[in-house]
């Protein structure tokens, strides 16, 4: 403050009192050839006599060539804490995530990591301790401890990029989930298609145009809940944008007769809103179909199914050859409907337009697909 005043002690040079809203003492010395102060402690918590005793320890150890405030500074740093971290961590590289991959993240970390190690250096967490808390989480949720895992291997990785004191190693480099995650086969049969769509007779008005959208499109549901009128044009395609596809392009949906009789149906329930699946309150998205998804199972004889099975439905009966009942469609054709990043390792680098790669095959895929539901629904 411009207004402190010091005092400075008889008996030890460089000692003395700062006082200004309270008294300190500081002991002041040089080092490298730059002066430096360092504080002591308050007083009167710290008494005259102490404070000489320290201020003549750190005197002592400047003697020996050290630098006692540098020291305490470095000290500090090493203590960052992992909530310090990997909040940091998380900001930064948000805009660089995929939404719903930074919503996964934040709750990660919100509500397993931080309770757990929020306080502590990040550089005093060990690789043991790592494993068995991934171990203890894999034993309820193996998805889950994958997941958390992962998080954890960001927060180290990007700390070291970034430069954060202390840190010299990722101490959960090189470890693996301890269970691993079978892969999902499920798909809806033409009869559960129907028996889904029927079932859908009985929801809300917007519940139920999700859901048959999502299936008519195969497009991820964070999207589908996310799409805007103004996301559609004149030629009916579907434009979603880069931020929910790991290519970082946007993805552009041919609309098949179907879906667009399922938009124009539910448009009257939407109102003025720009959201097709306005969440509560309007203006903003819908945030969740889990709860729905499950109220239409438990009565019904749908077995149990998720949302991302509708994807898995889509590719399945549009790859499967004509004889064997499918669509016969090119798998690189359908993996372009689903926005998969491997369909888009093809595309001609010097057309200037990416995303409208294997447009017209798109469309055709999604007619069929359009034309397979509703037979199955008839």
């Amino acid at each position: 403050m411009a207004n402190a005043s010091k005092s400075w002690d008889d008996l030890v040079p460089g000692l003395h009192v700062r006082v200004s809203v309270k008294r300190s003492f500081y002991v002041r010395y040089r080092s490298n050839g730059s002066q430096r102060r360092m504080k002591l402690g308050a007083y009167p918590a710290l008494s005259l006599s102490d404070a000489r005793k320290r201020a003549r320890e750190v005197l002592a150890d400047v003697a020996l060539g050290n630098d006692p405030a540098q020291a305490k500074r470095e000290a500090k740093d090493q203590d960052v804490t992992f909530a310090a971290l990997g909040r940091e961590v998380l900001e930064a590289k948000a805009p660089r995530t995929r939404p719903k991959t930074q919503r996964d993240r934040q709750w990660i970390f919100e509500s397993k990591l931080l309770p757990l190690w929020g306080k502590r250096p990040a550089a005093s967490i060990g690789r043991r301790e790592i494993l068995r808390y991934i171990e203890d989480v894999a034993k309820e949720t193996p998805v889950l401890a994958r997941h958390v895992l992962e998080l954890v291997n960001v927060v180290y990785n990007e700390g070291l990029v970034r430069g954060f004191p202390g840190l010299d190693a990722n101490p959960a480099h090189m470890l693996r989930a301890p269970v691993p995650i079978a892969t999902r086969e499920r798909f809806l049969s033409a009869v559960e298609i129907k028996t889904l769509w029927k079932l859908l007779e009985g929801e809300y008005a917007t519940t139920a145009a999700l859901f048959r959208l999502n299936l008519l499109t195969g497009q991820r549901i964070g999207a589908t809940m996310a799409l805007r009128w103004d996301d559609m044009n004149g030629a009916h395609i579907w434009r979603t944008p880069a931020t929910w596809f790991k290519g970082k392009r946007d993805h552009l949906t041919p609309l098949s007769t179907q879906a667009l009789d399922v938009l124009e149906a539910v448009r009257p329930h939407s109102g003025d809103d720009e959201f097709v699946f306005p969440g509560r309150g309007g203006g903003r998205p819908r945030n969740s179909v889990n709860k729905a998804l499950q109220r239409l199972q438990r009565d019904s004889q749908l077995p149990h199914c998720t949302v991302h099975d509708f994807r898995r439905t889509f590719r399945t009966h549009a790859t499967r050859a004509a004889e064997d009942g499918g669509l016969g469609i090119a798998p690189n054709v359908a993996d372009a409907v689903l926005g998969h990043k491997e369909a888009s390792l093809g595309f001609d680098r010097y057309t200037g337009e990416p995303e409208r790669y294997l447009l017209h095959e798109k469309r055709e895929a999604l007619a069929k697909w359009g034309t397979f539901v509703q037979g199955a629904v008839q």
